[in-house]
């Protein structure tokens, strides 16, 4: 997983646990050096500095919270401040992990993914923006009840007796271009069958049974029916 910054700006919810780790983080390490604790606490305290930063926020997490607890359980009881501080720090950190690892584990199509989505300021770009070369390639054939259109990178072939795959659910509001009357429009929440979930547009399929195609990043796909 690459770390994007830009995701975790456009989102509050990443946002706001970035920051309460960060404190934290700051918080443990002042409470660590205050006490002066030395060996392999320093080596748990720098390993989350790396997590924080994103450098292994995946692979890692869960790993970070074995580390945290016997520090916590430790050092939360002393009457020494440092110390105190230490495991507040610990504990603030050990809560966002905790945190973060509900959210990223969390599937597309899910009541947490689509919560944590649906907060999201920097939504997708629309795909007509992206390619905006779209059309009818020179010499195509049109048959009766078959479209064929190409972009810059796919091409999508809408035929009415296609067969579905798969369920997706619309992360987003999405209005059909007036110049591309194969493209559908649909609101947040609404449910699509989709024919393939390859490329950036798939053919889909209303539940009033409407078929067009839908840009492929402002949907998601939470069921499959065939293997």
């Amino acid at each position: 997983m690459t770390f994007d910054l830009g995701l975790i700006v456009g989102n509050p919810f990443y946002l706001a646990t970035l920051g309460l780790a960060a404190v934290g983080w700051i918080v443990e390490f002042a409470g660590a050096a205050a006490s002066q604790i030395k060996g392999v606490l320093w080596f748990y305290i720098i390993y989350e500095l790396f997590l924080i930063t994103g450098i292994v926020i995946v692979t890692f997490l869960g790993i970070s919270i074995i580390f945290h607890i016997p520090i916590i359980d430790n050092f939360i009881g002393l009457s020494f401040s440092a110390f105190q501080a230490f495991a507040a720090g610990a504990l603030f950190v050990t809560i966002v992990s905790f945190v973060w690892v509900i959210a990223f584990g969390a599937e597309d199509g899910s009541l947490v993914g689509d919560t944590i989505s649906s907060w999201s300021i920097n939504k997708p770009a629309n795909p007509r923006n992206v390619h905006p070369d779209v059309g009818f390639p020179p010499g195509v054939q049109l048959n009766p009840g078959q479209i064929q259109m190409t972009t810059m990178q796919d091409q999508v072939v809408v035929s009415p007796n296609a067969d579905y795959a798969y369920k997706a659910k619309a992360l987003y509001d999405y209005q059909a271009s007036l110049e591309d009357q194969t493209e559908l429009s649909f609101i947040k929440g609404e449910i699509l069958d989709i024919v393939d979930n390859k490329g950036k547009w798939w053919q889909a399929k209303k539940a009033d049974g409407t078929v067009g195609i839908a840009p492929s990043n402002y949907v998601s796909v939470f069921v499959k029916y065939k293997t």
